[in-house]
Protein backbone atom coordinates (compact mmCIF):
# COMPACT_ATOMS: atom_id res chain seq x y z
CA UNK A 1 0.00 0.00 0.00
CA UNK A 2 1.29 3.44 -0.87
CA UNK A 3 2.02 5.73 2.06
CA UNK A 4 1.98 9.53 1.87
CA UNK A 5 5.30 11.01 0.81
CA UNK A 6 6.70 7.63 -0.17
CA UNK A 7 9.04 7.45 -3.14
CA UNK A 8 10.29 4.27 -4.78
CA UNK A 9 14.02 3.86 -5.27
CA UNK A 10 15.00 3.96 -8.92
CA UNK A 11 17.72 1.62 -10.18
CA UNK A 12 19.88 1.49 -13.29
CA UNK A 13 19.86 -1.49 -15.65
CA UNK A 14 22.61 -3.18 -13.57
CA UNK A 15 20.37 -3.02 -10.48
CA UNK A 16 22.34 -0.29 -8.73
CA UNK A 17 20.43 2.50 -6.93
CA UNK A 18 20.34 5.79 -8.82
CA UNK A 19 21.44 8.68 -6.64
CA UNK A 20 18.58 11.18 -6.33
CA UNK A 21 16.40 8.60 -8.09
CA UNK A 22 13.08 8.68 -6.28
CA UNK A 23 9.99 7.72 -8.27
CA UNK A 24 6.50 8.86 -7.34
CA UNK A 25 4.39 5.68 -6.97
CA UNK A 26 1.52 7.38 -8.81
CA UNK A 27 3.62 6.92 -11.97
CA UNK A 28 3.51 3.15 -11.51
CA UNK A 29 6.25 0.78 -12.56
CA UNK A 30 8.49 1.99 -15.41
CA UNK A 31 7.48 0.53 -18.75
CA UNK A 32 9.77 -1.69 -20.76
CA UNK A 33 12.21 0.47 -22.66
CA UNK A 34 12.44 3.22 -20.04
CA UNK A 35 15.95 3.92 -18.76
CA UNK A 36 15.10 3.31 -15.10
CA UNK A 37 13.92 0.36 -13.04
CA UNK A 38 12.28 -0.03 -9.67
CA UNK A 39 12.72 -3.02 -7.40
CA UNK A 40 10.49 -5.18 -5.27
CA UNK A 41 11.54 -7.03 -2.12
CA UNK A 42 9.60 -10.29 -1.86
CA UNK A 43 9.48 -12.61 1.15
CA UNK A 44 8.48 -16.26 0.93
CA UNK A 45 7.87 -17.66 4.43
CA UNK A 46 8.14 -21.41 4.93
CA UNK A 47 8.12 -23.70 7.92
CA UNK A 48 9.02 -27.26 8.74
CA UNK A 49 6.24 -29.31 10.33
CA UNK A 50 5.87 -32.95 11.29
CA UNK A 51 4.09 -33.36 7.93
CA UNK A 52 6.84 -31.67 5.89
CA UNK A 53 7.48 -28.22 4.48
CA UNK A 54 4.74 -25.62 4.14
CA UNK A 55 4.80 -22.25 2.34
CA UNK A 56 2.71 -19.25 3.41
CA UNK A 57 0.50 -17.44 0.90
CA UNK A 58 -1.57 -14.31 1.43
CA UNK A 59 -4.96 -13.62 -0.09
CA UNK A 60 -5.10 -10.07 -1.39
CA UNK A 61 -7.91 -7.92 -0.07
CA UNK A 62 -10.85 -7.02 -2.29
CA UNK A 63 -9.92 -3.37 -1.54
CA UNK A 64 -6.59 -3.38 -3.43
CA UNK A 65 -6.50 -2.07 -6.98
CA UNK A 66 -4.28 -4.79 -8.47
CA UNK A 67 -5.33 -8.46 -8.42
CA UNK A 68 -7.99 -8.18 -5.66
CA UNK A 69 -9.08 -11.44 -4.07
CA UNK A 70 -6.24 -13.54 -5.51
CA UNK A 71 -3.53 -15.46 -3.69
CA UNK A 72 0.01 -14.13 -3.64
CA UNK A 73 3.45 -14.50 -2.07
CA UNK A 74 3.50 -14.06 1.73
CA UNK A 75 4.72 -10.44 1.50
CA UNK A 76 6.37 -8.04 -0.88
CA UNK A 77 6.52 -4.50 -2.11
CA UNK A 78 8.58 -1.75 -3.65
CA UNK A 79 11.88 -0.68 -2.14
CA UNK A 80 11.62 2.91 -0.96
CA UNK A 81 14.05 5.65 -1.87
CA UNK A 82 17.28 5.22 0.10
CA UNK A 83 16.05 2.03 1.80
CA UNK A 84 18.36 -0.98 1.99
CA UNK A 85 16.88 -4.07 0.28
CA UNK A 86 16.83 -6.23 3.42
CA UNK A 87 15.13 -3.45 5.39
CA UNK A 88 12.45 -3.30 2.70
CA UNK A 89 11.84 -7.05 2.95
CA UNK A 90 11.50 -6.90 6.75
CA UNK A 91 9.21 -3.83 6.50
CA UNK A 92 6.94 -5.43 3.91
CA UNK A 93 6.54 -8.63 5.99
CA UNK A 94 5.57 -6.49 9.00
CA UNK A 95 3.25 -4.14 7.08
CA UNK A 96 1.40 -6.72 5.03
CA UNK A 97 0.98 -9.69 7.37
CA UNK A 98 2.39 -8.59 10.73
CA UNK A 99 5.26 -11.10 10.54
CA UNK A 100 8.09 -10.25 12.91
CA UNK A 101 11.24 -11.22 11.04
CA UNK A 102 14.80 -9.95 11.07
CA UNK A 103 17.31 -9.42 8.28
CA UNK A 104 19.42 -12.37 9.45
CA UNK A 105 16.43 -14.70 8.91
CA UNK A 106 16.39 -13.90 5.18
CA UNK A 107 18.18 -15.91 2.51
CA UNK A 108 18.32 -14.59 -1.05
CA UNK A 109 16.56 -16.95 -3.44
CA UNK A 110 16.73 -15.09 -6.74
CA UNK A 111 17.24 -11.65 -8.30
CA UNK A 112 15.67 -11.32 -11.72
CA UNK A 113 13.91 -8.82 -13.95
CA UNK A 114 10.14 -8.99 -14.01
CA UNK A 115 8.48 -10.34 -17.13
CA UNK A 116 6.01 -7.44 -17.07
CA UNK A 117 7.84 -4.12 -16.53
CA UNK A 118 11.19 -2.52 -15.71
CA UNK A 119 11.06 -4.07 -12.28
CA UNK A 120 13.83 -6.02 -10.53
CA UNK A 121 12.49 -8.81 -8.32
CA UNK A 122 14.58 -9.58 -5.23
CA UNK A 123 13.07 -12.71 -3.71
CA UNK A 124 14.00 -13.98 -0.27
CA UNK A 125 13.06 -17.10 1.63
CA UNK A 126 12.59 -17.06 5.39
CA UNK A 127 12.40 -20.08 7.70
CA UNK A 128 9.43 -19.33 9.96
CA UNK A 129 9.54 -22.69 11.78
CA UNK A 130 8.50 -22.46 15.44
CA UNK A 131 7.30 -18.87 15.17
CA UNK A 132 3.74 -17.95 16.16
CA UNK A 133 0.99 -17.67 13.55
CA UNK A 134 -0.22 -14.35 14.95
CA UNK A 135 -0.55 -12.70 11.57
CA UNK A 136 -2.56 -9.48 11.30
CA UNK A 137 -3.44 -7.29 8.37
CA UNK A 138 -3.33 -3.70 9.57
CA UNK A 139 -3.08 -1.92 6.22
CA UNK A 140 -6.01 -3.77 4.61
CA UNK A 141 -3.92 -5.13 1.70
CA UNK A 142 -4.41 -8.74 2.85
CA UNK A 143 -7.59 -10.56 3.88
CA UNK A 144 -6.12 -13.88 5.11
CA UNK A 145 -3.12 -16.19 4.92
CA UNK A 146 -2.78 -19.92 4.32
CA UNK A 147 0.02 -22.47 4.82
CA UNK A 148 0.27 -24.74 1.77
CA UNK A 149 2.22 -28.04 1.77
CA UNK A 150 5.23 -27.84 -0.58
CA UNK A 151 3.85 -30.83 -2.52
CA UNK A 152 0.82 -28.66 -3.44
CA UNK A 153 2.87 -25.50 -4.14
CA UNK A 154 2.66 -25.46 -7.97
CA UNK A 155 -0.93 -26.69 -8.14
CA UNK A 156 -2.07 -24.11 -5.56
CA UNK A 157 -0.43 -21.28 -7.53
CA UNK A 158 -1.80 -22.41 -10.89
CA UNK A 159 -5.36 -22.69 -9.54
CA UNK A 160 -5.45 -19.67 -7.21
CA UNK A 161 -2.70 -17.09 -7.60
CA UNK A 162 -2.52 -13.74 -9.35
CA UNK A 163 -1.53 -13.86 -13.03
CA UNK A 164 2.14 -12.78 -12.74
CA UNK A 165 2.83 -15.53 -10.20
CA UNK A 166 1.15 -18.13 -12.39
CA UNK A 167 2.98 -17.05 -15.54
CA UNK A 168 6.51 -16.78 -14.16
CA UNK A 169 7.21 -20.50 -13.95
CA UNK A 170 11.01 -20.07 -13.92
CA UNK A 171 11.07 -17.92 -10.80
CA UNK A 172 8.48 -20.15 -9.13
CA UNK A 173 10.66 -23.19 -9.78
CA UNK A 174 13.82 -21.46 -8.48
CA UNK A 175 12.09 -20.36 -5.28
CA UNK A 176 10.54 -23.77 -4.69
CA UNK A 177 13.91 -25.48 -5.15
CA UNK A 178 15.60 -23.03 -2.75
CA UNK A 179 12.93 -23.72 -0.13
CA UNK A 180 13.32 -27.47 -0.62
CA UNK A 181 17.13 -27.31 -0.32
CA UNK A 182 17.02 -24.95 2.65
CA UNK A 183 14.33 -27.04 4.29
CA UNK A 184 16.55 -30.15 4.09
CA UNK A 185 19.08 -28.51 6.44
Amino acid sequence: MQHEGELWQEFDQAGEPIENGGRDPSLGNPKAGESVYVSVAIVWLFRKTENGLEVLFQKRSEKVDRFPGTWDIAAGGHINYGEPVLDAAVREAKEEIGAEITKDMLSLAVVTPSLFANNILREFICDYTGRPDNFHFDDEEVSTVKWVPIEEFDDFIIKNAKAPLIEDTEIRSLVKNRILSYGDN
